[in-house]
């Protein structure tokens, strides 16, 4: 029915409601309690499909990335490309963006080089799936290094007593997480962090007492808690003889 026929319908239906209340109420007419439910049931039904009807429809567009805040122009900076990336492909999972839909509306997280790039490979028929196009992000923006540049990059700079623990290791597991799969195991990895760490947190933690990095990284923030409640007694200290 067309919300004009349901319309007439509940008109039609509390007209002849009231009037057989009328009729009661004047009369001898009588009403079975079946009749009078089936009578007030049908009036309800055609007064909630004639809401349905005028109500607008709430219709959410799928498909793209219009409201993907992620972007991509002249960066070549792994970390922040692979963070990129990454929240791409978690925002194509949960808008439920087809592959096909995903190459077609890609376009929009781009600016600057990265325009121009995706209409280059774009027009000389290089992308053909989803994949592809993840592939050549990462070919063009953050190709991998050579692992031993990666190697050179790590052992280039040791911790510095401003640099967090959490920071610190963060940076140097994603180094390491560029090498070849399969390289060093989580033992190996932990021998060449441990060895970079500032001397104030392997006085205070012992390299055999450390089986994992999430190991290593408490015992590290409860040796910088501990170094900050120091410092700060030093400073009252202080304060308090001047």
């Amino acid at each position: 029915w067309s919300c004009h026929q349901y319309s007439h319908n509940v008109t039609q239906h509390l007209y002849t409601h009231n009037a057989l209340v009328a009729m009661s109420q004047q009369s001898t007419i009588h009403l079975t309690t079946e009749q009078l439910q089936a009578m007030l049931d049908s009036v309800r039904q055609a007064a909630v499909a004639a809401a349905n009807c005028a109500a607008p429809a709430t219709v959410k567009m799928r498909g793209t990335f219009m409201y993907c805040n992620s972007r991509l122009g002249d960066q070549h900076n792994h970390e922040y490309v692979e963070e990129f990336i990454q929240s791409v492909l978690a925002y194509k999972d949960m808008e439920s963006i087809s592959d096909e839909d995903a190459l077609k509306s890609i376009a929009i997280l781009f600016y600057s080089e990265a325009a121009l790039w995706w209409q280059g490979v774009r027009g000389a028929k290089q992308v053909h799936t989803w994949n592809d196009a993840i592939a050549l992000i990462r070919e063009h923006f953050a190709p991998t290094k050579p692992a031993y540049e990666l190697y050179m990059d790590l052992f280039d700079e040791k911790q510095d007593d401003d640099t967090k623990i959490s920071t610190f290791i963060c940076v140097n597991r994603a180094l390491l997480a560029q090498l070849p799969e399969g390289r060093h195991d989580e033992e190996t990895e932990l021998d060449m962090v441990y060895g970079l760490l500032h001397i104030k947190y392997r006085r205070e933690i012992l390299r055999q007492d450390v089986k994992t990095f999430e190991d290593l990284l408490e015992r590290g923030r409860i040796v910088e808690h501990n170094w900050s409640q120091t410092e700060r007694m030093k400073c009252k200290k202080k304060h308090a003889e001047n």
